[in-house]
């Protein structure tokens, strides 16, 4: 027992921070108590500190270097996907331990899931200092509205903390209340409907009118909002509904519904849209990542403006000096591009590499990137792109040059092409956790799923138009070109395409059952040679099943006789 008390409760001495983000960890939830709770600042401050607990990573670089952060450049969560380049683009055949064990299905129980760390430790860390808050707060000096605000921001918190820990585990020890060491036995691992009851019922709670606020003023922007409980309701009940979690009894209908309900408070009340730029609207899905408060993101992790994610650009002169080159964007995802006129350009495979072209879509394998949907510029630095800032001139991508290009792609979403990051230029990028493009996307899968009839079909093609259009994609879907199983493929390439490195792929590919199939396909990069445009491949992979969850660290299990191990582990 002593061990386990340990893991869970003396983690709190494993503070992790990022120095550049506004969400900075403190170590308050290590001071006495009486100290904290008598003075009004320290009370507040161990409030705010708990959002900083929203978003794990390894040496964060603001959270986005989730798996790792070498040389200013991070390798984010989505690159162990089949989305991402892997460990192939490090000079000199470089591995990141943390991401070759989850793209080789090397993940075990005995050791850290990224390094020395664990998603379980982190949240539970989090959990216990948000227990800690909500039975003290109510003895502070603060005033008592500010204390029902702020305790209904750190149930919220706490419930998201739970949220995080399902997409990784499934089932969890529900932290409701601060765990008794002496009381060890009745630390339980609950099923997994009990688990996702708990979670979707205090979001409900949440977001009933009048708990949490609409919006904040600027200065409190950021903070949970009555939007956020309903997003994140939507999310764990689609999650839940999905196969990887269909034990927990959730419907689809049940999903389906509560992204209506968000969808509807957000249009009616015009809390939450899709962001419009005002001054460059054919850029407006890449400027919502560099616009502090817009009206899409639903909850953000705010980071100071900065320039560290140039880090993934190309490693060598013009675009950066001894830097790393960790998170790629492979083939297979600029395949799921459409053609600006809304057609696919690739129709499947002869191989693991030959693409099959649709003839009729216009695509030009000599101009590959030519006339695409205009988020595949707006996402991916692709050949013969000029980037218009880079140490004060134009820089291109010219892959027959003899460099080092990694996969051939990099990844340019979150990066503003109006600043110089050579001349110290920044802007804001904020991770965003939670956007209303998300709740629009979790709707139509839903309703797809939920009713095998046209009507849903039309409901849920409405809500990928209205994304598409966004993106300048000049023709709707229609309904009447899909059945559910065709509409669901599109549904998830939509999903892919439009939330790509935000964090979504890891865990949609495991919520699906997807992961045994796509996860044991090589990466593949392009090459230019010649003249020729050549598809290469870049590494082989492999997956083992019971990686759909990841596993809880051994000892929590060895010394606590009621938390099971995931399967496989």
């Amino acid at each position: 027992m002593r061990k386990l008390f340990i893991s869970f409760v003396t983690a709190v001495l494993l503070a992790s921070c990022s120095a550049d983000s506004l969400m900075k960890e403190t170590e308050l939830d290590l001071t006495d108590t009486e100290k904290v709770y008598s003075d009004i600042t320290l009370t507040r401050k161990v409030a705010y500190d708990l959002y900083a607990r929203m978003r794990m990573g390894r040496d964060r670089l603001g959270s986005f270097g989730f798996l790792a952060n070498i040389g200013g450049s991070p390798c984010m969560l989505d690159n162990a996907t089949d989305d991402g380049a892997g460990n192939t683009t490090r000079a000199g055949g470089a591995v990141i331990p943390e991401l070759e064990k989850f793209i080789k299905g090397g993940i075990d129980a005995s050791k850290g899931l990224i390094g020395g760390d664990h998603p379980w430790i982190f949240y539970y860390k989090a959990i216990r200092s948000a227990n800690t808050f909500l039975n003290n707060v109510d003895r502070s000096p603060l005033e008592d509205a500010e204390k029902i605000s702020l305790k209904n921001q750190v149930r919220f918190l706490r419930a998201l903390y739970h949220h995080e820990l399902f997409r990784f585990y499934g089932a969890l020890v529900i932290g409701d209340k601060e765990l008794d060491p002496l009381l060890y036995d009745e630390i339980k691992r609950e099923s997994l409907e009990t688990t996702v009851r708990w979670i979707a019922n205090e979001f409900k709670e949440l977001a009933e009118p009048g708990v949490l606020p609409d919006k904040y003023d600027a200065a409190d922007y950021g903070r949970a909002t009555r939007g956020a409980a309903l997003g994140y309701l939507a999310r764990t009940l689609l999650y839940a509904a999905s196969p990887l979690h269909n034990a927990s009894g959730v419907t689809w209908r049940e999903a389906a519904d509560a992204a209506y309900d968000m969808i509807e408070y957000a249009d009616n009340g015009d809390f939450y849209r899709l962001y419009e730029d005002p001054t460059t609207p054919e850029k407006s899905y890449t400027r919502l990542f560099n616009t502090r408060a817009n009206g899409e993101v639903i909850m953000g992790f705010l980071r100071a403006p900065a320039n560290d994610l140039y880090g993934m650009m190309p490693a060598f002169d013009p675009w950066n000096v001894n830097k790393e080159l960790l998170t790629c964007p492979n083939q297979w995802l600029v395949d799921c591009y459409d053609m600006l006129d809304g057609s696919q350009p690739i129709l499947g495979y002869e191989s693991n590499t030959k693409a099959i072209i649709n003839p009729n879509s216009g695509y030009n394998v000599n101009s590959p990137y030519a006339n695409r949907d205009p988020r595949l510029a707006q996402s991916i630095l692709c050949d013969g792109a000029t980037w218009p800032l880079v140490n004060g001139k134009p820089a291109a991508i010219d892959l027959s040059k003899s460099y080092r290009w990694g996969s051939g792609y990099f990844l340019t979403k979150f990066l503003d092409d109006r600043i110089d990051h050579r001349k110290g230029g920044t802007t804001y990028m904020d991770f965003p956790m939670m956007r209303y493009a998300e709740i629009l996307l979790d709707y139509a899968e839903a309703e797809n799923e939920a009713e095998d009839t046209n009507t849903a079909r039309e409901k849920a093609i409405a809500q990928l138009n209205r994304i598409r259009r966004r993106a300048g994609i000049t023709t709707d879907l229609l309904a009447a070109d899909y059945n559910q199983a065709t509409l669901r493929e599109r549904i998830r390439k939509e999903r892919r395409v439009e939330l790509c490195f935000e964090d979504h792929r890891f865990f949609d590919i495991r919520r699906w059952l997807i992961a045994k199939d796509v996860m044991r396909l090589p990466a593949v990069g392009i090459k230019k040679i010649n003249g020729e445009y050549q598809r290469v491949t870049l590494d082989t992979r492999n997956y083992n099943e019971r990686m759909n969850l990841a596993p809880i660290p051994q000892d929590e299990v060895n010394n606590c006789p009621n938390i099971y191990q995931n399967p496989g582990y």
